[in-house]
C-alpha cells in the first residue's frame, strides 16, 4: 500500500474536481455568450450554478474524508451560502433589459460586463442608476416594448457621456470604490483617482468574492434596488441609510468571500489560530 498524506489526497481529489466541473463551466459561459434569448440564458446559467453546487458539495465531502471535517463543514457550509446569495444577486441583475444608445447602438445592462468568476459575470459596482442617465440633461430616455430603454442624446451626446462623470457631475454616484459601475469594467474607485482592473485579475476576483453577498445583505433584502434591479430613487434619509447598510455589509460578507476563494489549507490554519 502506498501512503498518501491528507494533504496530497486533497490535493489530487481537488485537482480531479476542478478537471471535471472547469471545462463544462467554461463551455457553458461560451454557449451564453452565443445565446439569442434570455430564457436560453437563464438555463445555461442555472447549469453553470448547478455545477458549482457541485463542486462545493464535492469539495466538502473530500475535506471531511482527509480528516479535516471542522474546516470543511465550516468553509463548505459558507461557500454554498455565497454562491446562493451571487445565485440571487445575478438573478435581479438580469432584470432590467438595458439601455440602448440611439446613436452608438451600445446596450449597457447590470449584467453586460465579464468577469474571471465561475459565472463569467461581473457583479460588483453600482447599478444602473435610470434617473442619472435619463435626466442628465444629455438626452432622454424612451420605453421599448420589450421593458428596454433607448437614450436619445441630444447635440453630439451619446450614452457613454451620459456615464461619463467628467461630462456628467450625477455620474459620479454611479462609481463606487470597489467595482466601480457593474455594467462597465472594473476599477477601484478612490474618488481622487480611479485604477481599472483586468477581468481574471486578482482585484477581479476580490471584488467579486465580494459582490454577490454584499449585493443581495447590503442593497437587495434592503430594497435599494427597484422591481427592475436598478438603483432605485431615494430620499434624503434612505440615501443615507443606504450608505449605512452598505458599509455594514462588508464586515458581514467578508467570511463568505474569504471561503469562497480562500484554499482549505489557509482557512485550516487560520482556525488553529483562532483556536477551533
Amino acid at each position: 500500500l502506498i501512503y498518501v498524506s491528507p494533504k496530497d489526497f486533497r490535493k489530487n481529489a481537488f485537482s480531479a474536481i476542478d478537471s471535471y466541473v472547469l471545462p463544462k463551466q467554461a463551455d457553458l459561459r461560451k454557449q451564453i455568450k452565443e445565446a439569442k434569448t434570455e430564457e436560453e440564458k437563464t438555463a445555461l446559467y442555472n447549469e453553470i450554478y448547478k455545477l458549482q453546487y457541485q463542486k462545493r458539495l464535492l469539495e466538502t465531502v473530500v475535506g471531511i474524508v482527509a480528516g479535516s471535517p471542522d474546516v470543511a463543514i465550516t468553509q463548505g457550509t459558507l461557500q454554498l451560502a455565497a454562491t446562493k446569495m451571487r445565485e440571487e444577486t445575478l438573478k435581479n441583475s438580469r432584470l432590467f433589459k438595458g439601455i440602448k444608445d440611439a446613436k452608438t447602438g451600445k446596450i449597457y445592462r447590470n449584467d453586460s460586463y465579464d468577469s474571471g468568476y465561475f459565472d463569467g459575470v461581473k457583479l460588483g459596482g453600482v447599478r444602473i442608476d435610470v434617473d442619472v442617465i435619463c435626466n442628465s440633461g444629455m438626452g432622454s430616455c424612451s420605453q421599448n416594448d420589450d421593458g428596454s430603454l433607448t437614450f436619445n442624446g441630444t447635440n453630439n451626446y451619446t450614452l457613454k457621456d451620459a456615464i461619463d462623470p467628467v461630462q456628467n457631475e450625477k455620474a459620479g454616484g454611479l462609481y463606487g470604490e470597489t467595482g466601480g459601475f457593474q455594467s462597465v469594467k472594473g476599477e477601484w474607485n478612490l474618488h481622487f483617482k480611479r485604477f481599472p482592473y483586468e477581468i481574471g485579475s486578482l482585484s477581479d476576483f476580490a471584488v467579486e468574492s465580494f459582490a454577490g453577498t454584499h449585493d443581495l445583505l447590503g442593497g437587495q433584502v434592503w430594497k435599494w434596488y427597484d422591481k427592475l434591479g436598478n438603483t432605485s430613487q431615494k430620499t434624503p434619509v434612505q440615501s443615507a441609510l443606504a450608505l449605512g447598510t452598505t458599509v455594514l455589509a462588508i464586515p458581514v460578507s467578508a467570511p463568505f468571500a474569504m471561503a469562497d476563494v480562500m484554499s482549505s489549507d489557509f482557512l485550516e490554519v487560520l482556525m488553529q489560530i483562532g483556536g477551533h
